[in-house]
């Protein structure tokens, strides 16, 4: 009997109860299912070629500047769950919630279609839908409360080109007409005919808006960086949708400035000079103008309105000391 007694204690890990146990249990075989289903099963395709959905995301990643911003997501995401745990969760008791068990359900059923529509997409966005969901599983409200913006975070990661075909040709139009404009205020004879600038003199080449220029992959850069920055060093909820939305026209804005300024070095200097050295390095530039004015935007967005107000109305202007002349002794 004693050696029964014995076996059992020793076979259970001290400081964790057999309920933790069994999530543990339920951790490891499902992560080892979201391994083999985002890893090694080649449920996506790069136009014939098959592959996993981990693959079809790296493919994406590579082709360039526009998406080479999903290589980072992933890293950041995890710094963040790390930040966050060691701020608000390292004390907080596991509390499983059956609620998980619901949304781990709609992220099965979103890979299940994604899989069967041929749609790498929904396979990807299924799989921030149940990480959300073992989270609330296996932690609790608590825990999903605190770690919610990390999940969400993830969905910059996948490629958003679908979108391009509707709002990417818009767009073009927009800035195009914006750069007109300009352009015509600082004297030049420019024409609009579509997503074109034409000058009527001939001073330089057309100038075509093209998909880059729109700022629709800008858009994205900015929506994720914009959306981080929110989360760290604002205070309330309001300052971190205000600065999250201004993305839109902080991208829209930029790349007018560059299509305006493309416009003038070609006036200035020619096409070549234009599209050939400047053109190439004035997107960074523009980009990096824009994250300043996101800076500056979260400055004024944290500033004490009232506090400065009332220290300006209520200011206590000292007294001048009265200054008092020696007055002569005589004896």
């Amino acid at each position: 009997m004693s050696t029964k007694l014995e076996s059992n204690s020793t076979a259970r890990i001290p400081g964790v109860t057999t309920t933790d146990m069994r999530l543990l249990t339920l951790m490891g075989v499902v992560l080892a299912l979201v391994f083999y289903a985002y890893c090694v099963s080649k449920t996506c395709a790069l136009g014939l070629v098959p592959t996993s959905a981990l693959g079809w995301l790296f493919a994406y990643w590579s082709r360039g500047g526009e998406y080479a911003h999903g290589y980072v997501v992933p890293i950041i995401t995890a710094g963040l769950f790390v930040w966050l745990w060691r701020r608000r969760l390292v004390g907080e008791v596991l509390s499983s919630a059956k609620s998980g068990l619901a949304v781990i359900v709609v992220a099965a059923l979103m890979y299940w279609g994604g899989v069967r529509g041929a749609n790498a997409r929904l396979v990807a966005t299924a799989l921030v839908v149940l990480i959300f969901g073992l989270i609330l599983y296996v932690g609790g409200w608590k825990w999903a409360v605190v770690l919610w913006f990390p999940c969400a975070f993830l969905v910059f990661m996948i490629p958003l080109n679908f979108l391009e075909p509707y709002v990417s040709f818009p767009l073009r139009i927009f800035v195009a007409d914006i750069s007109t404009g300009f352009l015509k205020l600082l004297g030049l004879d420019v024409y609009q005919n579509g997503t074109g600038i034409f000058s009527q003199s001939g001073r330089f080449a057309p100038l075509d808006v093209a998909d880059p220029c729109s700022g629709i992959r800008s858009l994205v850069a900015l929506m994720a960086l914009t959306s981080l920055y929110g989360y760290v060093t604002m205070d309330k909820g309001w300052k971190k949708w205000v600065l999250f939305t201004s993305s839109i026209p902080l991208a829209v804005v930029g790349n007018v400035a560059r299509i305006t300024t493309v416009a003038l070095v070609a006036q200035g200097f020619g096409s070549d000079w234009a599209m050939k050295i400047y053109h190439d390095y004035s997107g960074y530039i523009v980009f990096s103008l824009a994250i300043l004015s996101m800076v500056v935007l979260g400055v004024m967005l944290n500033l004490q309105y009232r506090e400065i107000v009332h220290r300006w109305v209520h200011e206590e202007v000292p007294r001048p000391v009265p200054r008092y002349r020696a007055r002569p002794r005589y004896r």
